[in-house]
């Protein structure tokens, strides 16, 4: 099998799971998506270059930049149709990682920020949706927006009988997320700011640090705690009878969650959870998923497709760059699966230590592929699987 018959296989599966999107653009998304991977590289002169094909290089850079610059490549149709994909074969339950990354950064230009919406794989993730603004203008929406806007997309093609677990690092984690995933019926684990207010059934407000003030303090685990509560301004007149400041907390408009305060002797800063599964240590363990998302940005950017070289700066741009990004990830998601499943991993690394990743792994493969000139082959269908839930008593 040549490059070009790994092209046409590509071309199908694009077809078969993007069947709504206009037939050029298909045939583009596939060979982009085979450039990216046999160049390793996101860069548009470079992964056209390396796009098979008898066309002149010329030829094959204009087909990349008009690809990138066609307004009539649907990205949300593309992530209903990716979602939809994903998730068909996952059964129990789901964990679901929000994080947002930045590219682009240059003297003269602020640079891009991509809010992203994965699902755990692996030690690593498969992103599911995405949406891009500039940096530092004040007219693009909040990412609370576009965090709801994520939500309700995906609500209804989560399968029946699923949990889904979300996870949140400190920058994301506030009212306005809580409120959304209880609403969903979503489980959560989120970290949060120590400077956040808590109050208990039966003590007074307190910022959430104080229940691990130092290293060495005792974990604590608490249940029905109320956090988020709304403030409100005193007008002149309740501050002069009452003698209080000018804010108040309405701590009866407040959310209940549950907390799992840690304070490892070897951090530098303590974890303070947020959960509405059972507060116990387990949800620490659970929670370092969230890196997973931090290393899947990492596959996209330095140690994988170089993304920060792409110089793709104009945000409905770089959400069609990152639709090809996604595509090719889910390639060897499934690739890593396969080698995995088939005992091929011993080729490309000791039987008694893990030198790869998953996508680290699907890469060093391609590569021997091409070195050996074996067949390649391209599937974007994940293999069945299905994870226990949480206990939650």
């Amino acid at each position: 099998m040549s490059r070009q018959a790994t092209v046409q296989e590509c071309d199908q599966a694009v077809t078969e799971l993007m069947g709504d999107m206009p037939r050029p653009a298909q045939k583009a998304v596939a060979a982009m998506v085979c450039g990216v991977v046999f160049g390793t590289t996101a860069t548009w002169s470079r992964a056209s270059a390396a796009m098979p094909g008898t066309a002149r290089e010329p030829s094959k850079l204009r087909r990349a930049q008009r690809l990138i610059a066609n307004p009539h490549l649907d990205v949300p149709r593309a992530q209903r149709r990716l979602v939809e994909r994903v998730l068909a074969s996952r059964r129990g339950r789901l964990d679901l990682l929000l994080d947002a990354s930045c590219t682009g950064i240059t003297a003269s230009y602020a640079g891009t920020d991509t809010m992203c919406l994965s699902l755990a794989w692996r030690g690593r993730c498969i992103p599911l949706l995405w949406r891009s603004r500039r940096r530092g203008t004040g007219a693009t929406p909040r990412w609370r927006v576009v965090i709801a806007d994520f939500i309700r997309q995906l609500a209804p093609l989560i399968p029946p009988g699923t949990q889904i677990v979300v996870f949140a690092d400190r920058g994301l984690t506030g009212r306005p997320l809580l409120l959304q995933l209880q609403e969903c019926g979503w489980h959560y684990i989120l970290r949060c700011e120590r400077t956040a207010g808590i109050k208990g059934a039966d003590s007074a407000e307190q910022p959430l640090s104080a229940l691990v003030p130092s290293p060495d303090s005792p974990n604590r685990f608490l249940t029905g705690v109320h956090v988020f509560a709304p403030r409100h301004k005193r007008n002149r007149k309740q501050r002069h009878i009452n003698g209080c400041g000018s804010w108040y907390r309405a701590w009866r408009r407040a959310l209940t969650t549950n907390v799992v305060a840690v304070w490892r002797t070897d951090d530098a800063d303590p974890w303070l959870l947020l959960t509405d599964l059972p507060a116990t240590q387990a949800r620490c363990t659970e929670y370092r998923h969230r890196t997973w998302q931090e290393e899947g940005f990492r596959d996209w950017k330095s140690s994988g497709w170089n993304w920060q070289r792409s110089r793709v700066r104009i945000p409905e741009r770089v959400d069609r760059l990152l639709l090809l990004l996604a595509l090719a990830t889910l390639w060897m998601a499934v690739l890593a699966q396969h080698l995995t499943r088939r005992g091929i991993r011993p080729l490309l690394e000791p039987r008694t230590t893990r030198w790869y990743s998953h996508f680290q792994l699907a890469l060093h493969y391609i590569e021997r592929l091409l070195n050996l000139d074996r067949p390649i082959h391209c599937s974007l269908r994940l293999p069945p699987e299905s994870r226990a839930p949480v206990k939650l008593s």
